[in-house]
C-alpha cells in the first residue's frame, strides 16, 4: 500500500525527459566505435589539424545537420504540403529525438578526438552531464535562436527563399537546433579536455556561446537556410514538372477516350 502511494505520488516523466532517456539508453557501444572511425576519417584528411581544430569540424557538421532538421520540421507544420516534400528529401521525424541523437553522436565524436574511449556507463554519464540542455534552458534557448533568426533575415534580406517561405519561424527553430547543438558540443570539449567539473550550468554556457560565437552561429544558421532553400526549390521544381507531365497524360488519355466515343 505505501509502494502505490508513494509511486502515486512521484510525478510522471515528461516526454521529453522520456525521449532523452529512450535516446542515451539506445546508444550503444557501436555508436562509440562509429564515432571513433569517423574522427579517424577526419584525422586522416587532415593529419597536421590540431584536437581543437577538429572538434570545432565536427561540431559544424553535426550543428549544420539538426539545423536542416529543424527547419524541415518546422517548415513541414508552417508550409501547407511541405511533409510530403520533406518525406522524399529529408525524411522529417520528431525534431526533439533526431537532434539529440545528433548531438549524443557528437559527444561520442568528441570524446574520441581527445583520445578517450571511456565504457558505456562512463558514455552514458557523460552524455547526461553534456546533453542537460533540454530540461532547463528551454528560455534561454528560444530567447538566443530569435535573435539569431533576426540577424540571419538582416544577412539574407532581398533573397528569394525569405519571400518564399514563413523564413522567420523556420530560422527558429533551425537556430534552436544549431545553438544548442554548438552548446552540447563546448560542453563536451570542456568535459574531456579538462574534467566534469570544467562543464559548468547552462546559463553560463548560453551567455558564453551568444556573447562570443553569434557572428559563426548566425553565418551557420544562414549556410543552412540557404541549402534549405534550394532544398525546397529543387523540390518543387520536380513536383511542379511531375504534375505537368500528369497533367499532360491526363488530358492525353481524355482525347483518346473522346476520339473513340465519336468514332463509335
Amino acid at each position: 500500500m505505501t509502494d502505490e502511494i508513494q509511486r502515486d505520488n512521484t510525478p510522471p516523466p515528461t516526454a521529453l525527459e522520456t525521449i532523452v532517456d529512450k535516446t542515451l539508453r539506445t546508444v550503444s557501444d557501436a555508436d562509440a566505435t562509429a564515432a571513433s572511425k569517423r574522427v579517424d576519417e577526419l584525422r586522416a584528411r587532415q593529419p597536421h589539424a590540431t584536437t581543437e581544430e577538429l572538434v570545432e569540424q565536427l561540431i559544424k557538421q553535426k550543428a549544420m545537420q539538426a539545423g536542416m532538421v529543424g527547419a524541415a520540421t518546422s517548415a513541414a507544420a508552417l508550409i501547407p504540403g511541405f511533409g510530403t516534400i520533406a518525406s522524399f528529401t529529408i525524411g522529417v521525424a520528431t525534431d526533439v529525438g533526431v537532434t539529440l541523437r545528433l548531438q549524443s553522436e557528437l559527444v561520442l565524436e568528441i570524446a574520441a578526438a581527445h583520445g578517450h574511449a571511456p565504457s558505456h556507463r562512463e558514455n552514458r554519464n557523460a552524455l547526461l552531464i553534456v546533453t542537460g540542455v533540454n530540461m532547463g534552458a528551454e528560455r534561454l534557448v528560444n530567447q538566443a535562436s530569435r535573435k539569431l533568426a533576426e540577424k540571419a533575415a538582416e544577412r539574407m534580406a532581398g533573397r528569394f527563399i525569405v519571400k518564399a517561405i514563413p523564413f522567420f519561424g523556420v530560422a527558429i527553430s533551425a537556430g534552436a537546433n544549431i545553438l544548442t547543438t554548438y552548446a552540447i558540443g563546448k560542453r563536451a570539449n570542456a568535459y574531456f579536455a579538462l574534467g566534469p567539473d570544467a562543464v559548468g550550468d547552462w546559463d553560463s554556457t548560453f551567455r558564453a556561446v551568444t556573447g562570443v560565437d553569434e557572428r559563426k552561429l548566425v553565418g551557420w544558421l544562414a549556410d543552412v537556410m540557404t541549402a534549405f532553400g534550394a532544398l525546397v526549390g529543387d523540390r518543387l521544381v520536380q513536383m511542379r514538372d511531375a504534375t505537368g507531365r500528369l497533367a499532360q497524360r491526363t488530358a492525353a488519355g481524355i482525347r483518346q477516350r473522346f476520339r473513340r466515343e465519336q468514332g463509335e
